[in-house]
């Protein structure tokens, strides 16, 4: 697919820009018990913060089997994969056909960046050499992240596929320009401090750091945003978005009217079936 057309629909208070290509609808799935899972893989030598949780699909194929990765947010020192069970994200790629993923990895208040970065590097080896095993496709990948976890999937997608293994990323509500006043002078900016250093003394960090100036290596990319984020403001998925359109890579953008920072259950629930069916044209 080599282009992208710019459209808005709104139901359920929600926006969407994506592709021309016509869309169906992937049903929700029901739960089932045959799918396999492993809890607490070590990849690393941090037993806790280089572990993950996998969900494989029946019927797994090591030809066609995409993988899909979680990447949790917590502003780079906090958090852990658990923060997205509950939720039905296992059970939900699965029962479409894709091998979940759900990482922890080495928080900035133990390990300075970029040790987070790094760690995905290791899980996308991981998964290569699990791939007979797993019947996976690691050539199929798709990360999945929100907040700062949403900033490293993106960061990562576009800077560190040279072998093209990563063929999308969903975005939720994360920061894509450190270089913008709308994270520099504001609470995120504290956050970005911590991680980095102060902005002045450290601005080329800051800039090293942001997805946006990496657009050469952008994948398609699906975007959730509350439009009420006051953390994560909307302009930075916005500028995401237009950098997008104006390089013709796919995306899909979500805006969560009404929504602040933070993961809705229900928002998901209603952009997941066109998330599953916009990916599926991807992996």
């Amino acid at each position: 697919m080599n282009k992208t057309l710019f459209y808005f629909f709104m139901a359920a208070g929600i926006a969407i820009t994506g592709c021309s290509q016509r869309i169906e609808p992937v049903p929700a799935p029901a739960a089932t018990g045959l799918f396999t899972q492993y809890r607490n893989i070590v990849y690393g030598t941090d037993s806790i913060q280089q572990s993950m949780d996998v969900t494989l699909p029946p019927n797994g194929d090591k030809r066609t089997t995409p993988v899909v990765i979680l990447i949790h947010g917590g502003s780079w020192v906090v958090g852990a994969k658990n923060d997205f069970y509950g939720l039905g994200l296992d059970t939900f790629f699965a029962a479409n056909g894709c091998a979940l993923i759900n990482i922890n990895y080495r928080l900035d208040q133990y390990y300075p960046y970029p040790a987070a970065i790094e760690d995905l590097g290791l899980v996308m080896a991981y998964l290569k050499n699990k791939a007979t095993a797993w019947k996976i496709n690691p050539a199929k990948v798709c990360i999945f992240g929100r907040s700062s976890g949403a900033h490293l999937a993106l960061l990562y997608a576009y800077s560190h596929n040279q072998d093209n293994r990563i063929k999308a990323v969903i975005d939720g509500f994360g920061p894509v320009n450190f270089m913008d006043s709308s994270i520099i002078y504001t609470e995120l900016g504290l956050n970005v401090t911590y991680m980095l250093g102060a902005y002045n003394s450290h601005t080329q960090q800051w800039h090293d750091a942001s997805p946006i100036f990496y657009m050469a290596g952008a994948v398609p990319t699906v975007i959730y945003q509350g439009t009420a984020d006051s953390l994560v403001y909307p302009i930075q998925s916005q500028m995401l978005q237009d950098s997008l359109m104006a390089r013709g890579v796919p995306s899909l953008y979500f805006q969560w009217v009404g929504n602040r920072h933070g993961w809705s259950q229900d928002r998901w629930l209603q952009s997941r079936d066109a998330t599953m069916a916009w990916i599926k044209h991807f992996l």
